[in-house]
């Protein structure tokens, strides 16, 4: 029997931390503290700590300006961050140093920043694809290197050789085009996002949308293997691994708000389920209490999760509209489910999908796709995402506590992860509009790395440009580690070398 239930659930926001008590007065010992801030935000929250991490705050203050003396603390050292109180507290600056003196004032250190890391010059390729879209590594052939998977905004795929950046095949979007007719698509709509299933010897077949459903196609040749039919168009979808020697499952979304599963091994339809609405970003794998399914976010605000008869097991409705797919992401206590909101960053409980804690994003949202890594080693994954305005923010998911952010990550889509500066730590790499990518400490958010691009004045102007994904990986046995995205003028595809160890 089919077992629903559905919450009608608002998530509450938490404090970040919990200032400890403020030492007594000390007029002689003050400190004038200055931030740009919006002039449209009347209201800021001021905190100093005597640690850059924020653990032990002495000072916690609503100010009514874009300034504030402090007259309240002991002569010392301190750190200090602000950010938008309308409403709820917003995300914090990053964390500066100031000295409060009984002499006078003293301001935020401006010692200059290190020089920027950047990558070898002779280390690279490009390739045309046209404007790039989705772009995964994969196992297409058989071995230990891995390639790539594109496809472009008008549904084009390409097969391109990790190491070299030479295309081994391309599938067009109407494979039954006659001479003289359009092979690709119209570019109205995101092109459907290919997916990786299980090929032969130990290689992986590909998943790609046509115009009258979704073909499999075999990895190493571009070979179709079957395919299937659909009421409309596929817009996303995902790969659910196979369970107890069986076959995998596909889970396919169309543009008629049909959600299909699909045998993988020959495309053979398991159920077909029409949904009351779009699907945001795509279909999540998803345990149930009665095995696999997908976890949907819907454009009227409900989490829904599906078994594979396309019956809803369990559904929530947000307070503010969904703005990205749902991540899992492990933490010591379980799993929890991280969504973005118009009104911020969501973490449920996986179990029975209980909001627990929002980062509010003060006239900002989360945008593209939400990604999560372990970037201190600690055991629990950080929560990394980007935002309307351009912000990389990195969120510890144990605590809810933003980690730190940063600007510049103008038109990406996922961040990728590698250590480029060689401290033991990832670090965070995303795209950055007229930059192919920048490099931020997963450390604190500091900018040590940018990769500009050598195509001077080769910008994408259109507003409705797709954002750019990245991806880091070792390509080739004993080749150097590259990163790989869209370049900005969205020609197609540029790599980079990444440093030796980058990738351990």
């Amino acid at each position: 029997p089919k077992s629903s239930s559905t919450k009608e659930a608002a998530a509450a926001a938490t404090p970040a931390a919990t200032p400890s008590a403020t030492p007594a007065p000390t007029p002689s010992g003050s400190a004038r503290i200055m931030w740009a801030g919006n002039p449209k935000i009347p209201r800021y929250r001021l905190q100093l700590a005597r640690d850059e991490g924020f653990s032990d705050i002495v000072f916690d203050k609503l100010v009514l300006a874009r300034e504030y003396t402090v007259t309240e603390l002991s002569p010392g050292g301190y750190f200090w961050h602000v950010a938008p109180a309308a409403g709820e507290t917003g995300i914090y600056s990053k964390p500066l140093p100031v000295t409060i003196s009984a002499q006078g004032t003293s301001s935020a250190s401006n010692v200059p920043p290190p020089p920027l890391l950047t990558p070898p010059l002779n280390i690279g390729w490009r390739t045309a694809t046209g404007s790039p879209g989705s772009l995964m590594a994969a196992r297409l052939r058989p071995g230990t290197n891995l390639d790539l998977v594109c496809v472009n905004a008008y549904g084009q795929v390409y097969a391109v050789n990790g190491e070299n950046g030479v295309a081994l095949w391309s599938a067009r979007y109407r494979p039954n085009a006659k001479k003289g007719e359009p092979t690709n698509s119209d570019g109205a709509t995101p092109p459907f996002e290919p997916l990786l299933m299980a090929g032969k010897r130990s290689a992986q077949n590909v998943l790609v949308g046509f115009e009258s459903g979704v073909r499999a196609l075999d990895g190493e040749t571009g070979k179709e293997v079957w395919r299937a039919a659909l009421p409309d168009e596929a817009l996303s979808g995902v790969t659910l691994n196979a369970e107890s020697g069986g076959a995998e499952t596909l889970a396919v979304f169309d543009n008629s708000h049909m959600l299909t599963f699909l045998k993988a091994d020959t495309g053979q339809v398991v159920s077909q389920t029409k949904l009351e609405g779009n699907i945001v970003g795509h279909p999540v794998v998803f345990n149930l209490k009665t095995g696999r399914g997908v976890l949907l976010a819907l454009d009227n605000g409900t989490l829904d999760a599906r078994n594979m008869a396309g019956e809803s097991a369990q559904a929530v409705r947000l307070d503010a509209k969904l703005t990205t797919a749902p991540l899992l992401v492990r933490t010591a206590r379980g799993q929890l489910v991280m969504i973005g909101t118009e009104s911020g960053l969501v973490a449920l409980d996986a179990g029975d999908l209980n909001p627990l804690w929002r980062v509010a994003t003060e006239g900002d949202a989360p945008q593209g796709m939400l990604a999560a890594y372990d970037l201190d080693g600690d055991g629990s994954d950080d929560l990394l995402m980007v935002t309307r305005r351009g912000r990389t923010v990195a969120v510890n998911v144990a605590t809810g506590k933003i980690r730190w952010y940063a600007e510049g990550a103008t038109d990406a889509e996922l961040a990728a992860f590698a250590d480029v500066n060689g401290d033991g730590t990832r670090d965070v790499l995303v795209a950055g509009g007229k930059d192919f990518a920048l490099g931020f400490s997963g450390r604190d958010g500091s900018l040590i790395w940018k990769a500009d691009e050598t195509n001077a004045g080769a910008i994408a102007t259109d507003k409705g440009a797709q954002p750019r994904v990245l991806v880091a990986a070792p390509f080739g046995t004993g080749s150097p580690a590259l990163l790989v995205g869209a370049d900005p003028a969205r020609t197609g595809l540029r790599a980079v070398g990444l440093p030796i160890g980058a990738l351990k």
